[in-house]
């Protein structure tokens, strides 16, 4: 094939992602490091070097990924080379490789991919992504050819993400030393590039005010996108002892466990319903229903299905309450003490009582971003379906003045309680 000009010039830092050959590699860390762009022209470097390729880029949500790792493509990419089909978002390269642009905006988008196929996979801003839809990509890697299997992804901290944060700190900024790379037990290489604004001169010279709004940002900000600040954690967080290394986890569910639910009514707002295993001392949080717009029949039909013996729900939806009664469902009006449920909540975070399964993305996502309204001295109404819900079923069923009814109920399933620890 005929030398291809290409009108990108890579910074220091950026020479060393597209050099670098680590099965897996973060580059980035803080904002202005030049990421999406690296991202975009690594793809299009391995896609010329191994023809017939199938190549997939990843960002969040549709905007996103038009925004940035398209246009990126477009602009940077010789005309000549490639055709791009703009309905399927697929550009076909002259030497047979293929780079598809793809998003994973909802829970288990990623199993649109079961049967994929591909050799380069690559995440814009990882830390948008779980750390489900990392791996079951990761199980796409694959094909006949004996070229690399590369994945290579691009992400700063985020502070309405601390789950994802730490896993991305936990697989790759902690595997290894920077610009190191280490080997897991499989086999298999890993490598943390981190690179930051000032490790980009073109966009320093270009514009030189741009340090600046950094440094003007809010401390969490600035800590995430100026320092890359992998510990970063939100201000004024309601439940500020979760642990996602503690009170994520996942375990059986034995017939023999209470199962109970909590549910919040919404309308434009999602209705919330989380489903509760209660083993005698442990609450584990094991599934979650999260849906604006849903009807009350689709609503009961998929209460059901997971058979709650007793479902706790916001006490204002009255005839929705009554309504879920008469199709059969034993609903009741829950405790509505903000302030009380929510020490009940923290109460059994600390005594390492309630955990919630990772299937539950939406429940951990608000109890990571929800937040106290400093000056009304209550939380700020947002981030709060979930939780509300969880509140509802956990304050109610553990109140105090029902405590007669958890003993009992502790009593006859006498579960062993060593091995949740």
């Amino acid at each position: 094939m005929k030398t291809i000009k290409v009108n990108y010039k890579p910074t220091e830092k950026q020479k060393l992602f597209h050099k670098c050959g680590a099965d897996e590699v973060l580059y980035g860390g803080a904002a202005g490091g030049g990421k999406s762009i690296a991202l975009v022209m690594d793809a299009l470097d391995y896609a010329l070097r191994y023809p017939n390729s199938n190549i997939v880029l990843f960002r969040r949500t549709y905007p996103e990924l038009e925004e940035s790792l398209i246009q990126n493509a477009l602009k940077f990419y010789p005309r000549e080379i490639y055709t791009y089909n703009e309905s399927k978002k697929v550009m076909k390269l002259i030497n047979g490789s293929r780079i598809l642009f793809r998003y994973m905006e909802k829970k288990n988008d990623e199993t649109r991919y079961q049967g994929a196929e591909f050799q380069y996979i690559g995440f814009d801003e990882l830390t948008h992504f779980s750390k489900k839809q990392y791996e079951f990509l990761k199980s796409r890697l694959r094909g006949s050819s004996k070229q690399p299997k590369y994945i290579r992804a691009t992400a700063n901290p985020d502070p309405r993400r601390p789950i994802n944060n730490q896993w991305i700190k936990e697989y790759f900024v902690e595997f290894a030393p920077p610009y190191k790379i280490g080997k897991d037990k499989q086999g298999r290489t890993r490598c943390y590039i981190p690179a930051n604004v000032y490790d980009n001169p073109y966009l320093m010279e270009n514009d030189p005010d741009y340090i600046k709004r950094l440094e003007s940002l809010p401390e969490l900000e600035k800590q995430a996108f100026l320092y890359g600040n992998w510990d970063i954690k939100l201000e004024g967080l309601v439940y500020d002892n979760f642990d996602p290394k503690i009170h994520i986890k996942e375990k059986e569910i034995k017939p023999i466990y209470h199962r109970i639910a909590g549910l919040d009514f919404g309308a434009t707002n999602p209705t919330a319903v989380v489903f509760i295993a209660f083993d005698g001392w442990h609450y584990l949080v094991y599934d979650e229903i999260y849906s604006p717009n849903i009807l009350l029949d689709d609503l009961a039909k998929m209460v059901k299905e997971r058979n709650p013996r007793q479902i706790y729900a916001d006490p204002s939806g009255k005839g929705l309450i009554r309504e879920l009664q008469r199709k059969g469902l034993s609903v009741s009006k829950a405790d509505n003490d903000v302030l009380a449920g929510i020490m009940t909540v923290k109460q059994l975070l600390q005594d390492k009582r309630l955990f919630i399964s990772e299937k539950c993305e939406n429940l951990l996502f608000e109890i990571q971003n929800y937040v106290w309204d400093k000056e009304k001295e209550k939380p700020l109404k947002a981030f709060d379906h979930a939780l509300d819900a969880l509140r509802y079923a956990i304050h109610t069923f553990h109140n105090p003045k029902r405590k007669g009814l958890e003993n009992k109920i502790s009593a006859g399933i006498k579960e062993d309680y060593i091995d949740w620890y």
